[in-house]
């Protein structure tokens, strides 16, 4: 679990958050193409849960689609950030076909916070883009497990994350070029004796979504362009910002605007305009009884 000092560090504010990076028209797209896989299979109406919902990326674009296509479905966002939340709420409103709703709290405790809530035949699709790398180690199964509980048998999951062992492999010499010139500028230090946050292999994904009793029915990397505008506004965003200097020496001591204020500044020492990075996604379904 998050400690309350770190909790404090990354949570989003006016100032550093996602809304920037969110807009971002690769990074959209990325995410637009698996919900749309997912989409053609849901009936209507649907009933959708998408956790660590972040400022509303999801419920957006799902939003989008029931008016393309005309389906009718009701989405709940959950994130345990209030900014996020308030954000998401301010930017996402309900339509004719779709109503979306959010709630601030853990994918934790999704179980407890979507009581009453849940359709009694259970969920049509539960949505965890780009965000269960963000989930403490020790959860990710319990979390997993209970996707799979909330589903109705034939439901669907999708997952995508830029925080694999696959994320970096296109470019993997600019984002570590990346790094260590920030932490140059601010005449810092690995700390090898810090765990960074723990990376996965798409593998290792896989199988704890199996795990969890769902079959995976697709799966990809999908390698997406970040633009200079893109990675200026991620090193804007409080957790990546986090993730990044975790092990620098003496790290929260340093403010999140010298953090990001350095971030930016290697971009322009190196010259980096465009940086490949490299999505792994899963869709997967709840089996039906036997």
């Amino acid at each position: 679990m998050l400690d309350r000092a770190l909790s404090s560090r990354v949570a989003q504010s006016e100032e550093y958050n996602f809304v920037a990076f969110a807009q971002d028209q690769a990074y959209r797209e990325a995410n637009r193409a698996l919900l749309a896989r997912a989409f053609a299979h849901l009936p209507s109406p649907f009933f959708q849960v998408d956790v660590a919902s972040g400022t509303g990326l999801v419920p957006q674009e799902i939003s989008a689609l029931c008016q393309a296509h005309g389906k009718h479905g009701t989405v709940i966002g959950l994130d345990p950030d209030r900014f996020a939340v308030e954000s998401a709420r301010r930017s996402t409103p309900s339509n004719p076909f779709c109503t979306v709703e959010f709630v601030e709290g853990r994918a934790q405790d999704m179980a407890r916070l979507l009581g009453g809530r849940i359709p009694p035949q259970g969920v049509d699709y539960v949505t965890i883009h780009d965000a269960l790398h963000e989930i403490e180690e020790e959860d990710k199964p319990a979390v997993l497990r209970t996707i799979a509980r909330l589903l109705r048998p034939g439901g669907l999951f999708s997952y995508n994350s830029a925080f694999t062992s696959a994320a970096m492999e296109v470019a993997a010499v600019v984002w570590g070029r990346w790094k260590a010139r920030a932490f140059a500028i601010l005449g810092g230090k690995r700390d090898r004796e810090v765990k960074g946050l723990i990376t996965h292999t798409p593998e290792e994904y896989r199988q704890m979504i199996a795990d969890a009793g769902l079959t995976v029915i697709h799966e990809a990397r999908r390698t997406v362009q970040m633009s200079r505008r893109a990675l200026e506004t991620i090193a804007r965003y409080p957790r990546f910002v986090y993730g990044v200097f975790a092990d620098l020496v003496g790290e929260d001591r340093i403010s999140l605007a010298e953090k990001s204020h350095a971030l930016i500044a290697a971009l322009d020492d190196l010259g980096i305009n465009e940086v490949p990075r490299v999505w792994h996604e899963l869709l997967a379904l709840k089996p039906l009884p036997t």
